[in-house]
């Protein structure tokens, strides 16, 4: 039997005989010079869309949570600067209180625009260098937006306007005075309102009072009055007052003046989420 005989042409020289091994190896190295096929293609590129949808899905991924830690955030340091501020102006309301000025340190009122009362302070306010004021802080609810606005307080003229800035030294009131008006009265004028929280459906606040407990503080408009006037001294040979039995615990008049001492915060944010939180007024 005859080996296999392959032929390969050769130009200008005519066809060359070989052998069946040196013509297999010559095929193969033909066919390694062709490169790959059209299935070997195929196969490679859907390896690649494979590997990128991967790699875009996951990149995906960390972009969205990373955009929802930030909101988180966000949201987390607006609630806690809103609050920190909140009890911030409370606490220094307190030493407003020893003034007995003729407007309560901590008061309630209830405009047009909102159903929910909005909060009136008077709190202590200067720097370092400066001489200290009496400044004036409100608290309301405005078009889902919790609102702070401040200005230096006036002190209530007889004809029901402002007159000058009470300094912190300002001389103490004897006699208490009413409530001051809404947000929407001359007590108001003059305020710089910042929004402070936003995204609020809802805000309720209750006032702690001595011998009822928590108040809503609808049920506070009005009825709030400043310190206690300081005994006034008697001289000598003089007929001493009575001295004023104490009420019983418990017994207090529901529509005599008040005294806040504490304050409870509601928000209902617009996703239902509730944040509460229990404010005192002394440090």
């Amino acid at each position: 039997m005859s080996p296999l005989v392959c032929a390969v042409a050769r130009p200008g020289r005519g066809p060359l005989a070989l052998d069946g091994g040196r013509c297999r190896a010559g095929e193969r190295a033909r066919r390694r010079r062709r490169g790959f096929t059209l299935i070997e293609l195929l196969i490679a590129t859907t390896l690649l869309a494979v590997l990128a949808l991967l790699a875009w899905r996951g990149l995906d991924s960390v972009l969205t949570s990373r955009q929802r830690i930030v909101a988180a955030s966000d949201e987390l340091r607006s609630l806690t600067l809103a609050f920190a501020q909140l009890d911030d102006d409370l606490r220094k309301t307190w030493s407003v209180r020893l003034l007995r000025l003729p407007t309560p340190a901590i008061n309630f009122t209830v405009s047009g625009e909102q159903p929910a009362a909005s909060l009136l302070l008077l709190r202590e306010s200067g720097r370092t260098a400066e001489p200290t004021q009496v400044q004036q802080v409100a608290w309301r609810l405005r078009n889902g937006v919790l609102e702070r606005g401040f200005g230096i307080w006036a002190v209530p003229t007889v004809e029901g306007g402002m007159g000058q800035p009470a300094p912190r030294s300002s001389a103490p009131a004897d006699a208490p005075g009413r409530a001051a008006g809404g947000l929407d009265s001359p007590a108001a004028d003059g305020l710089v309102w910042q929004p402070i929280l936003g995204r609020v459906a809802s805000m309720q606040m209750q006032g702690w009072i001595a011998g009822q407990g928590w108040v809503a503080a609808e049920s506070l408009v009005g009825r709030l009055t400043v310190s206690q006037p300081a005994q006034p001294t008697v001289q000598p040979g003089e007929p001493q007052a009575a001295p004023q039995t104490p009420a019983a615990p418990g017994a207090a008049n529901a529509a005599g003046p008040v005294q806040v001492t504490g304050l409870q915060v509601r928000i209902v944010r617009d996703d239902g989420q509730v944040l509460q939180r229990i404010l005192p007024v002394k440090d």
